[in-house]
């Protein structure tokens, strides 16, 4: 094995802390400075560079949530403070609440049983839809995730697209063959002799929108 190819944060965390040799090339992660996964976008350092969603995604995210769903004022924001970018994606998504004039219910979860509660206690009309903020909860819980919210008629958006082809209604967030390509070329150049702490993490530049029609249709 020459290079590591890791996908999304939770990955780039455990190659980073299997090896401090060989080099890894990450895609798909937010925030690699506040994950520790990099000293700095310019000079990586290390064993690892990459490209990473920065910028307002999450925000954006939200603002398409409020465009498909005109009805939603009230949302259900699940977190994750275990995990590390949580911080960093809940802050953009409270400014962009407060600009869409959103009221954000935020819920912290960790296991299966807090989700189950948060569901459970939550009141008729309550909110008007869900937004997965902490990328590690689909790795973890997003079948649980979507029949609760399923079971509750509520629409649900996240950061990747495997939640709409599990029944979410949307999904917002670079595009993976665009990245796909990115990462061959950064591999390609560290095989040819360059070094993962010279080469700059770069910002994702191409994004998509996946919606789930039938999702749409079913909830009206």
């Amino acid at each position: 094995m020459d290079v590591i190819v890791a996908f999304e944060n939770q990955t780039a965390r455990a190659a980073k802390a299997a090896t401090s040799e060989l080099p890894v090339v990450f895609v798909h992660v937010t925030d690699p400075v506040a994950d520790g996964l990099v000293n700095s976008l310019s000079r990586p350092g290390g064993n690892l560079t990459g490209f990473a969603g920065l910028g307002d995604v999450p925000a954006k995210r939200l603002e398409l949530f409020k465009e498909l769903v005109p009805r939603l004022r009230r949302v259900l924001v699940l977190i994750e403070l275990q995990d590390p970018v949580t911080r960093r994606v809940r802050e953009e998504v409270e400014r962009a609440g407060a600009a869409l004039k959103l009221r954000l219910v935020e819920r912290e979860v960790s296991y299966e049983a807090a989700i189950e509660g948060v569901f459970r206690s939550l009141k008729q009309g309550e909110v008007d839809g869900v937004f997965v903020a902490s990328p590690n909860l689909y790795s973890k819980f997003s079948s649980l995730i979507l029949r609760l919210a399923s079971e509750r008629r509520l629409p649900l958006v996240s950061h990747w697209k495997g939640w709409v082809e599990q029944g979410a209604l949307l999904s917002y967030s670079g595009n993976l063959r665009s990245v796909g390509g990115d990462a061959a070329r950064y591999v390609d150049k560290i095989l040819k002799g360059a070094k993962p702490a010279d080469l700059p993490v770069q910002e994702l530049s191409r994004f998509e929108l996946v919606i789930n029609l039938k999702t749409a249709k079913a909830l009206g």
